[in-house]
């Protein structure tokens, strides 16, 4: 874990870039605590009378960064998110690695009491043995940073719907229920057809003529009679899939 851009603007906003002088540079000054400081809260190597440039500015504050960064990796020994990581290098840079390794700050932290070292913020608002509006200010930003998490940043799976697979034909319920359908209707049409035939055919050799008419025209009534007989054999069997399909007793 590194300091995000959002942790380095944040630390950069508390410190100021102080004393510019002019022409891109700047010069050392003594903040309230009487430490000799340069450009962004730098003061490793500073001392009276010390002049650099914004670019040596930047490279100083990212040097030091480094320490305090490597310092936060070392001594916590719980789970940081980017936030509480980025306060607490906000909070070494200001006091100091050794009082960050000796504070209770971090030993309720590494006890796992969270909501515990953020409370502990507040007690580091003093420099020169006073309270400083600023440092009250920046204690309760890092307390907030480091209390405000991750959890609206963080990724959620989300499941993929699942996309049911197209059924062979041979295996589609849908089909076989729409064939079932259309052989039903069939059968009733079938039905309905030859028992008009049926009656037709009973009636017509019925009548004398009509008979000998067929007869001496080589119809043979026993033939007909017989194909009737084979076709509503066929109905039958029809009718027993339909009621079969359907869920019915034959």
């Amino acid at each position: 874990m590194v300091l995000s851009d959002a942790g380095l603007d944040f630390i950069t906003s508390f410190e100021g870039k102080l004393k510019p002088i002019g022409d891109g540079k700047y010069v050392a000054y003594k903040c309230p605590a009487g430490v000799w400081t340069i450009y962004a809260g730098c003061t490793e190597g500073v001392h009276a009378g010390m002049i650099i440039t914004e670019e040596e500015g930047a490279e100083m504050m990212r040097h030091e960064l480094a320490k305090h960064e490597k310092a936060v990796r070392d001594l916590v020994t719980v789970d940081l998110t980017q936030s509480q990581y980025d306060a607490l290098v906000s909070f070494s840079y200001n006091v100091g690695t050794g009082a960050l390794s000796k504070s209770t700050l971090l030993k309720k932290l590494n006890a796992g009491d969270y909501a515990g070292a953020a409370a502990r913020f507040a007690d580091w608002n003093k420099g020169g043995g006073k309270v400083l509006p600023g440092l009250v200010r920046r204690r309760a930003a890092e307390a907030e940073m480091f209390m405000k998490g991750d959890a609206a940043g963080m990724p959620q799976k989300v499941d993929q719907p699942k996309i049911e697979a197209d059924k062979p034909l041979g295996k589609s319920g849908t089909v076989w229920g729409a064939v079932g359908t259309m052989v039903s209707g069939l059968v009733l049409l079938l039905e309905k057809t030859m028992t008009v035939v049926v009656d037709t055919i009973a009636a017509l050799t019925t009548i004398e003529p009509l008979k000998m008419a067929l007869l001496q025209a080589g119809a043979n009534t026993q033939a007909i009679g017989f194909g009737a007989l084979v076709f509503c054999g066929f109905l039958v069997i029809g009718r027993r899939a339909r009621v079969k399909q359907e869920g019915g007793a034959p």
